[in-house]
């Protein structure tokens, strides 16, 4: 998987780089502004006008670069240098000459001299380096950018966001998109400052891989060769048994669905075998909308008041739809208290272990905690942004001997070792009803197969966010329902299952 450097440790690699390729400092800069141009122009269309708006540093440099490459080949371009220091940056200061040996390159004294063509505007006043707020002029131009209601895309990252914390204090870019060097920085995962910088896109500038690798980074990138790595390979003499047993309890009063979408992610994920427990009223329910499944019926007819143990199930799920009734709160109690069976614990038990935390060390460990912003900040308290969210799921997840997922765009996965894994699939469609039961249900089923709780889980959330894209393509971020993703959920897993003749 792909490691989340801080931005200091981006430009030790810079400097690795230019030291050990080797490569002059400038020429770095220029393959970089290159793969930018290069990623620019599948999204932009060739008539548009372009504002490159650039600083002082080499965030600067690239900027001025980049107006250079888009003028050789054709574009119209505007480039404006703001005047904020007394001195460019040595890169700057080269970029700065060469491209006024083809164009005239616009000093902005005052915020008079920013005179935007209609068209786009590309960002590169300040890279990740920036470590205080932006103010005076800088923030004068960086308002007067926002506001001109053109789109922008920002080089690295948007001006005046921290690359490894969330710090929204003074003024900061708020980028249509993104073109990120070789990396994504920490505070792109976040819905904080995730915001500022819209879609993003990293293009490799061809840092050390030797030093990347090198590096032990807390954070990465789930991509598809992890998954397609872990995830079990189908026998030829396997038979249902041999794909595990799936224990599911679910569902109340008015809650039915929940246990139908968990239940059939489960086994479209390839479990062999799913008893669903649920109370009186679900019994016709999954009968008839999930045929494949077995059931069992509690003595309570509206909500779930006692949960028997399965003793051959591989995997327990618990939560969907299940209401916080205090006699299911009390059943839950008791399955925590006698169960060993890894578990996959979402929705209404989450809310109820966050009524006595106490519980969380009764949890089996390996088992995988799936709760979203609000569950999560009923188990631990209000957080005041993303990454201190992130924090409190690796203190979780240490404290426990636990996998957590934190749900979200960028999901996050924590490990019992304190690791945390970043989704990459998924769109904002997927922000629907029923959306979290399919996903417990991937993971459950994942689990059911032989894989720990972090490799169900990291596999889960990818896997889960690739049918929401593929279901996005088809019906639209708007109509996208939960069920979408269970009908895309096959060519997800094709997507990333390894063929083989053997």
């Amino acid at each position: 998987m792909q490691k989340i450097l801080s931005a200091s440790e981006i430009r030790a690699a810079d400097q690795f780089t230019i030291e050990h390729e080797p490569i002059a400092s400038i020429d770095l800069m220029e393959r970089a502004s290159l793969a930018f141009v290069e990623e620019f122009l599948r999204y932009i269309k060739p008539n548009t006008s372009v504002n490159v708006i650039c600083g002082p540093g080499n965030n600067g440099g690239d900027g001025l670069a980049i107006a250079r490459m888009l003028l050789a080949r054709g574009f119209e371009v505007s480039c404006f240098l703001v005047n904020v220091a007394a001195k460019l940056s040595e890169d700057c200061s080269v970029n700065l000459e060469r491209l006024k040996k083809v164009t005239e390159v616009k000093l902005v004294d005052s915020l008079s001299d920013l005179e935007l063509l209609n068209g786009v505007i590309i960002d590169a006043i300040f890279g990740s380096g920036l470590n205080r707020s932006v103010t005076g002029l800088a923030a004068e131009v960086i308002v007067k950018a926002n506001d001109s209601g053109l789109p922008i895309v920002s080089v690295d990252m948007p001006s005046g966001l921290m690359a490894d914390e969330v710090s929204l204090k003074g003024v900061i870019i708020k980028a249509s998109g993104t073109i990120t060097f070789q990396l994504p920085k920490l505070s792109f995962l976040v819905p904080e400052s995730g915001r500022y910088v819209g879609e993003w896109y990293a293009v490799d500038i061809g840092l050390s891989t030797e030093f990347i690798r090198r590096q032990t980074s807390r954070h990465s990138l789930i991509d598809t060769a992890y998954v397609s790595g872990v995830l079990p390979v189908r026998g030829k003499f396997g038979h249902k048994g041999s794909y595990g047993r799936v224990q599911l309890v679910a569902g109340s009063l008015g809650k039915m669905g929940a246990a139908t979408l968990c239940g059939e992610a489960c086994l479209k994920s390839g479990a062999g075998l799913l008893t669903i427990h649920v109370p009186g009223v679900g019994l016709n329910v999954v009968q008839t909308v999930l045929r494949e499944a077995m059931a069992t019926v509690d003595e309570c007819e509206t909500h779930i008041c006692d949960i028997p143990v399965m003793t051959n199930a591989d995997v327990i799920c618990v939560g969907p739809g299940l209401g916080t009734n205090k006699e299911t709160a009390l059943a839950l109690e008791k399955l925590l208290q006698e169960t060993k069976v890894p578990m996959v614990i979402d929705a209404d038990a989450l809310n109820i272990i966050a009524e006595t935390p106490a519980l969380l060390e009764h949890i089996p460990e390996g088992s995988v905690l799936t709760p979203h912003v609000g569950e999560l900040e009923r188990l631990v308290g209000k957080q005041p942004e993303g990454l201190a969210r992130v924090r409190k799921i690796i203190e979780i997840s240490v404290t426990n001997r636990l996998v957590v997922v934190l749900k979200g765009a960028h999901s996050a996965v924590s490990d019992e070792s304190g690791q945390v894994f970043f989704n990459t699939t998924g769109n904002s469609g997927m922000a629907t009803a029923g959306s979290g039961d399919v996903l417990a249900g991937v993971i459950a089923g994942l689990m059911a197969q032989g894989l720990s709780g972090k490799e169900a889980a990291i596999s889960g959330v990818f896997l889960h966010g690739m049918a929401g894209d593929l279901a996005k393509n088809k019906v639209g971020k708007t109509s996208l329902m939960a069920s979408n993703l269970l009908n895309e959920l096959h060519q997800a897993f094709s997507n990333v299952t390894i063929t083989s003749l053997f």
